[in-house]
């Protein structure tokens, strides 16, 4: 009994090993925190070069020096002046939209692309007429370096585990 004593005052005095365990509960944490800033970086890189690469087209569009677009011709347009964005030509997804009047401005979510399936959704692509207002929508469906830990557990993402980047603008085109 007075051995088994003496071993335990021992063990509870040797300090050996207190640092490999502080090093063991931190770590996670702090390389949580790296990851989700790395990756909160990233998707605003991306995100604020969706916006830059809409907006410099629907400037085109409304001045009419990029007459009679086609979604085909649009996405081209916003992928080359988006140059970070990754496998733009197969994940971006474009909507134009008339407004006649307060009841025909969409309501509904953004249509992207589910990298899932096949199917694609059925997107409304109208440039409208002189002097009539467009609603613009893209989609950027984008994968996250580190779905599973720290900033990729809280955002919300479809069911292939992708996050959706929206950018939305509108313009009023031009009298002829």
């Amino acid at each position: 009994m007075v051995r088994a004593g003496r071993r335990r005052r021992r063990f509870g005095r040797d300090t050996k090993g207190a640092a490999a365990i502080e090093f063991a509960l931190l770590v996670p944490i702090l390389l949580a925190i790296i990851f989700s800033t790395l990756e909160a970086g990233w998707l605003m890189v991306q995100t604020i070069m969706l916006d830059r690469a809409l907006d410099l087209t629907v400037r085109e569009l409304r001045i009419g020096s990029f007459a009679n677009p086609t979604q085909e011709a649009m996405r081209d347009r916003i992928c080359a002046q988006a140059v970070v964005l990754i496998d733009c030509q197969k994940t971006l997804a474009l909507e134009l939209i008339p407004i006649t009047s307060a009841a025909s401005y969409p309501t509904d979510a953004a249509r992207c692309l589910n990298r899932g399936t096949t199917l694609q959704p059925v997107l409304r692509f109208d440039a409208g007429q002189r002097t009539q207002t467009v609603f613009v929508r893209a989609c950027y469906v984008v994968e996250l370096f580190t779905p599973g830990l720290g900033l990729g557990l809280v955002l919300s993402k479809d069911e292939t585990g992708a996050v959706r980047l929206v950018s939305k603008s509108g313009f009023i085109n031009e009298p002829a």
